[in-house]
């Protein structure tokens, strides 16, 4: 943001106290009394005269707009924003400050006697390596009935950070950043016992959808596991 140059001040015609008082030549007969320029009513009526000079061309518009990007700030801070996905025709939803970057599908390199459900291989990211992992297999969500061009087409992997654990997956399509109202906000129905509720927090109403929104502890903690 720009800042509007504030006007210059009229103040005595000689600034005094950077001539004969502190920051001068100290030869002011009212030092002995003061000691210090700041103690003095002649600088202190400068320093009035500062404070009471008009506002400066465009400062009540800059202030207007700094208080409306404060106003939005504190709605920003009452509600949630996450990157929502979908894997096998499940909707789900990470925090958005957890999701680094996402990007094309990248070739995943399988590492011998490691590779599994849940741990997928490697992947390189900007020519760093990137631990990869299914959340399709941690989640143990069935395949879907979907069409194999378009699977490829709308994939998406996602490079994520939490608890200085960094990983990537694999999703069919990655809907963007969506932000929600706390009372889209639901909770996990108690009656629910499959395997992806166990790592999911909230339930997010979006679209007419039931969205699950990851529970990063839990989903983190879980992937850290599959490389003991």
């Amino acid at each position: 943001m720009s800042v509007t140059p504030v006007r210059s001040v009229l103040l005595p015609v000689v600034a005094c106290w950077n001539d004969i008082g502190v920051k001068g030549d100290q030869s002011c007969p009212k030092l002995a009394a003061v000691v210090h320029c700041h103690n003095c009513e002649v600088f202190a009526e400068a320093a009035q005269a500062f404070l009471d000079r008009p506002a400066p061309e465009g400062y009540l518009a800059e202030m207007t707009s700094l208080l409306a990007a404060s106003a939005t700030a504190v709605l920003a801070a009452d509600s949630l924003s996450v990157v929502v996905f979908e894997i096998e025709g499940q909707t789900l939803a990470i925090d958005t400050r957890a999701v680094v970057e996402v990007t094309e599908p990248r070739e995943v390199h399988k590492m011998a006697h490691r590779t599994g459900r849940v741990f997928a291989g490697i992947v390189n990211i900007h020519g760093q390596l990137e631990l990869c992992a299914s959340l399709q297999g941690l989640l143990q969500i069935v395949n879907a009935d979907r069409p194999a061009k378009s699977r490829f087409h709308e994939a998406r992997m996602l490079l994520v950070e939490h608890a200085d654990q960094r990983w990537v997956f694999g999703v069919d399509r990655a809907h963007g950043v969506c932000r929600f109202a706390r009372s889209d906000i639901l909770g996990v129905p108690g009656t629910t016992h499959h395997d992806a509720a166990s790592y999911v927090k909230n339930i997010l109403r979006w679209e007419e959808r039931a969205v699950g929104y990851l529970d990063l502890e839990k989903t983190f903690g879980a992937l850290a596991v599959t490389l003991r």
